[in-house]
């Protein structure tokens, strides 16, 4: 699934504010609550390191409103399995990867110790309606890290993928979902889902 590295940096990178100037509606849209996220996260230490459900009433109010689900778990589990998925299957997918990401972002949000993320000069995307927001993740002790936001506007500015050092969040995912879709079907993979979020809610 997705890498220890992955799960450690993905929270921090959606956590941090985006550098925005009027005409960088992508990065105008996320500012505002990311900045909040930020705030309450270094004013509230004790809480989120006690109170696991401070952690993800952050992350349903402040970052779930910026990641588009249906097109991350479209992506995920590749278009030709979406393709035969029924409506109550795709509908049951992208709740249970909802769920995945939501809780390890909970849990992980509660390592942020002040990261520093520099965001590189917007660069307007050729393409209508996406963008693309680079920056650098600095982790302690280590070597800067390529974080590339992609972004679609459909009706507002949605997150759909998130690079790091290069590597696809969607795509990451998309291997080891292919692996379980060959052997046990959608099913199998819904299944696989579901025991994946009942383990991270145990803990």
């Amino acid at each position: 699934m997705i890498s220890r590295f992955c799960r450690a940096v993905l929270p921090l990178v959606l956590c941090v504010p985006l550098a925005a100037s009027a005409d960088e509606a992508a990065q105008a849209l996320v500012v505002e609550n990311t900045n909040a996220v930020l705030e309450a996260l270094k004013a509230n230490r004790e809480r989120v390191q006690s109170d696991p459900g401070y952690v993800e009433y952050l992350v349903t109010e402040k970052i779930v409103p910026y990641l588009d689900f249906p097109v991350m778990t479209l992506l995920a589990v590749g278009k030709e399995h979406w393709k035969s998925a029924d409506a109550a299957q795709r509908k049951t997918l992208i709740d249970e990867f909802r769920t995945l990401l939501l809780r390890t972002y909970s849990k992980s949000l509660a390592e942020y110790r002040d990261q520093r993320i520099e965001f590189l000069p917007y660069e307007p995307s050729a393409k209508k309606n996406r963008a693309v927001v680079r920056s650098k993740f600095y982790p302690t002790g280590g070597q800067p890290v390529a974080v590339d936001y992609r972004l679609r506007n459909k009706n507002g500015w949605r997150i759909y993928d998130i690079k790091i050092d290069g590597i696809s969040l969607v795509k990451n995912f998309r291997s080891s979902f292919a692996a379980e879709i060959e052997q046990s079907g959608i099913d199998g993979l819904i299944a696989s889902l579901q025991a994946k979020n009942q383990v991270l809610n145990a803990h």
